[in-house]
């Protein structure tokens, strides 16, 4: 195990250099956590009865997004790493080095606290989901708490191993779950409805249909890719390090847009431009499994169903490790309690981290199985949106970061190799040595994604109120912003009475973080 500058434990989970992770198995980890099956069986059939037929394209916009975000966020990671900053902290890393050590503290409190919402949010699906078909098959009538505390319980067992053992899990689960999609709208597409035309479902001018409304469809779509941001998250343990991120992410990207475009479209195909939304209307939740069932047959279905259980595992698994990495991170930056930073002697393990999640888990699955609360309703859909949503707002924070990171490098470069040009400085390697056409490139991509992003995320939250499915004078909306503020707050505050001292300070980040 290595150690990183300025720490005094190791990184969890440390992989040998014949042990690292390759660029799929990133990939899996990641995917896992954007649930892609939730989103195509639950997300899609939501949105298309919501908005309209024109969802599909609706996706496309937001990946064009994510990718001008992405090759800003990868660019100025790998710029923090050069910096010694640890890119690996992901939100917390860039921010504190784009805005300051202050507000890169109340970011990364608010990201623990964004991934943990949407880890218990996954516990209360997978009670309810899987309650049903466990009683089936035993002949035992087992409550959603009872399958909520096991899967809660297999996570955190998971997160006590070595990084790769879950992530293992996580590939071959992840595998099934694409595989089984990707067949699904293939057969979708090769059984039209009559009278339909397979391109009409991605005709451009879908989207006229739906421009009252284009402000839910965007919220929705947006939720879909949650977690892509992960893949830096996961460099100490990638192969090849940023290389192996790159790939990864554009990896992860690729399959998800693939996915959220053609599977909603395949469904438009086999029912009809109208009688996909009228389907939907009637039955969004069975939609892609009824469809299913009628063009692969019952088995195929029944399979559907099992892995839908196991994706919403996959995703609990994939923001577990994600928190237990971002605690014992923030834990070394003297930016949270020292105990998160603690683990296991055997594998590397965050196990301080993992064990307070688990806890934490099964308290909120007992406090909603005391009070009746509809653990759909409570842990899922208030508590997932929730944890989506401060994702995103983080995201703009990121990308701002990410335009201020770039732009000084910028000028760091230009200076540093104009010096090595006249023999006064030493030779400029690896992304200095980018051409300026290249840099600035990244630079405006990085202000155009700043500017999508923190147009997106205005646009999600003046409609929260559509999101969590309550009337637009509930106090629900309110009460989620006033809850990021706090949270954030409370991590500033944090950090003005814990701020190391200036040596201290220096070891995790140059003079811009601090």
């Amino acid at each position: 195990m290595s150690l990183r500058r300025g720490s005094t434990s190791p990184i969890p989970g440390e992989l040998d250099a014949s042990d690292k992770l390759s660029a799929w198995s990133i990939a899996g980890r990641v995917i896992a956590a954007a649930t892609p099956l939730t989103v195509v069986a639950g997300v899609d059939p939501v949105g298309i009865a919501v908005t309209g037929n024109n969802f599909p394209l609706v996706f496309l916009l937001i990946a064009l997004v994510y990718g001008l975000f992405s090759n800003g966020y990868l660019a100025a990671a790998r710029v923090c790493d050069e910096e010694s900053q640890d890119a690996s902290s992901g939100f917390y890393a860039l921010i504190r080095n784009g805005l300051g050590r202050t507000v890169g503290v109340g970011a990364g409190w608010l990201a623990v606290v964004a991934y943990t919402a949407l880890t218990l949010g996954l516990y209360g699906l997978i009670g309810s989901v899987l309650s049903t078909p466990l009683s089936d098959l035993f002949g035992i009538a087992l409550p959603w708490q009872a399958v909520a505390i096991a899967a809660a319980a297999l996570v955190g067992w998971l997160g006590l191993l070595k990084f790769k053992t879950p992530t293992q899990v996580l590939v071959v689960l992840v595998t099934c779950e694409v595989a089984m999609i990707g067949a699904a709208t293939v057969a979708n597409w090769l059984h039209p409805a009559t009278g339909t035309r397979p391109l009409d479902a991605l005709d451009p001018h879908q989207l006229t249909v739906g421009t009252p409304v284009i402000a839910a469809q965007l919220a929705l779509a947006v939720l879909g890719y949650i977690g892509t941001e992960l893949t830096v998250v996961h460099a100490d343990h990638a192969r090849g390090r940023h290389s192996g991120v790159a790939r990864a992410t554009i990896t992860v990207l690729a399959i998800l847009t693939v996915l959220y475009v053609l599977t909603p479209a395949g469904l438009s195909v086999t029912l009809g431009i109208d009688g996909v939304v009228t389907a939907a209307q009637t039955d969004p939740a069975g939609l892609f499994v009824r469809t299913a069932e009628a063009n692969l047959g019952p088995q195929f279905a029944a399979i559907l169903q099992i892995l839908f259980a196991t994706s919403v595992l996959a995703g609990a698994i994939s923001f577990h490790g994600t928190t237990s990495l971002y605690c014992v991170r923030l834990a070394r930056d003297s930016a949270a309690p020292a105990i998160l930073e603690r683990t296991g002697t055997k594998h590397g393990s965050p196990t301080a981290a993992s064990v307070a999640q688990t806890i934490l888990a099964l308290a909120a699955i007992a406090a909603v199985w005391v009070t009746g609360a509809d653990p759909v309703q409570v842990l899922f859909y208030l508590g997932g949106t929730s944890g989506a949503v401060a994702i995103l707002a983080l995201l703009s924070f990121t990308a701002l970061s990410t335009v201020i990171i770039l732009r000084r490098h910028h000028r760091t470069a230009e200076s540093r190799i104009v010096a090595a040009a006249a023999g006064l400085g030493p030779a400029i390697d690896d992304d200095r040595t980018a051409s300026p056409a290249r840099r600035v490139w990244r630079v405006v991509a990085a202000l155009a994604a700043t500017l999508l992003i923190g147009a997106l995320t205005v646009t999600v939250m003046i409609k929260l109120d559509t999101l969590l499915g309550v009337a637009p004078d509930s106090p629900a909306p309110t009460i989620m912003r006033v809850s990021y503020l706090v949270v954030f707050l409370a991590g500033v505050g944090w950090n003005l009475w814990h701020r190391p001292p200036p040596a201290a300070r220096a070891t995790s980040g140059s003079e811009a973080t601090r």
